[in-house]
């Protein structure tokens, strides 16, 4: 049986503009300059933006088997890097890809599904960012149940991180996977859920990771 494919409805792109700047920034600032011919690429669709620079991880890892929110900031041209701390266009410290990701968490459209994609090879950077105002329709399905989304993904990650304190309230000893479980996304995306409420003063966790709990702070 013929079987039609699906309807995608475009509207005015809509990236974050903190994500865009530092993706370039990130491009310029360690691509390897020692490629004799190459160049930073930025590729424009409907649906993403793909930012290729010259030169892998600096140090030969890929970064795809590495956790973005755990890697020490390395620069390969410590002296463009300079130039661009001094036009306040990064920061002297700190993961750039880690503020990519922020940057898209923090926009109320943000769904996992637009989570910013980074890959790396021997001899080139990847780094994808997702069009905020871009859904793929099927035909016949009913809007609100793109393939894919789930209740952990509709909503936005303040949005969940509330929902995560009423789920602590109700149970203190509550552990990642649990929330994880509930709102159907990967545990690594309540682990730093949990983090952030740590960070900004919401909850503290007491005891040990066996028989510890959640304190509700504020």
């Amino acid at each position: 049986m013929w079987k039609k494919g699906p309807v995608y409805r475009v509207e005015y792109p809509d990236y974050p503009e903190r994500a865009v700047q530092e993706a370039i920034v990130n491009a310029l600032v360690h691509r390897d300059y020692t490629i004799i011919g190459s160049e930073v690429h930025i590729d424009i669709y409907d649906d993403r933006i793909e930012i290729v620079s010259p030169g892998g991880m600096y140090d030969g890892t890929l970064i795809q088997d590495r956790d973005i929110f755990n890697i020490s900031s390395v620069r390969r041209n410590p002296i463009i890097a300079d130039l661009f701390s001094r036009m306040n266009l990064m920061e002297r410290r700190g993961s750039g890809l880690k503020k990519i990701v922020e940057a898209y968490e923090f926009e109320e459209k943000y769904n996992e599904n637009l989570m910013p994609e980074f890959r790396s090879t021997e001899s080139a950077f990847f780094t994808v960012l997702k069009n905020l105002n871009y859904e793929g329709i099927s035909v016949g399905q009913n809007v609100g149940e793109s393939v894919g989304q789930n209740v952990g993904q509709k909503i936005s990650p303040k949005q969940r991180r509330e929902n995560i304190i009423e789920l602590i309230k109700e149970d203190p000893t509550i552990t990642a996977k649990n929330i994880s479980d509930i709102f159907s996304l990967n545990q690594r995306t309540i682990e730093r859920d949990l983090a952030k409420l740590t960070e900004d003063g919401y909850i503290k966790y007491e005891g040990s990771s066996k028989d510890g709990k959640w304190v509700i702070l504020k």
